[in-house]
């Protein structure tokens, strides 16, 4: 009697058989989507804690190549905050290129626990810097 053996490039999980090629790439996006939610989840808890909201001024507005066919905006953006001046990106959707311009203050919330999460608080919008 033979037994059945398997191919190298096979893995066996939980009964099922997939090409190696398949499960690293499962493996390799089960990676980055736990990293992704782990990295939303601290933000989101941040932001919801102990926070201080600072004025930014605009600096940039510019297009953005996020890869092949990938076009989108971004808005550059300097604030200071416990005494260090920080400089950020945040995008922005076409529609709202018009009403930002260079320039311009903003809102952004800011973590008091850990400086660098922070976000704009796109309800404010923008006004004029005083």
């Amino acid at each position: 009697m033979k037994k059945n053996k398997k191919a190298k490039n096979m893995v066996s999980i939980l009964g099922k058989t997939i090409s190696s090629k398949n499960f690293f790439a499962l493996v390799l996006c089960t990676v980055i989507g736990v990293v992704m939610i782990c990295r939303t989840l601290y933000i989101n808890q941040k932001l919801s804690e102990d926070t201080e909201i600072v004025t930014a001024e605009v600096i940039d507005i510019y297009q953005s190549h996020n890869g092949l066919r990938l076009w989108g905006y971004e808005m550059k953006y300097k604030y200071v905050f416990r005494g260090n001046e920080f400089v950020k990106n945040a995008a922005i959707q076409k529609n709202e290129i018009d009403k930002i311009n260079i320039g311009d203050c903003i809102e952004v919330i800011v973590s008091m626990d850990d400086d660098k999460v922070q976000k704009w608080n796109k309800l404010k919008g923008t006004f004029k810097c005083q």
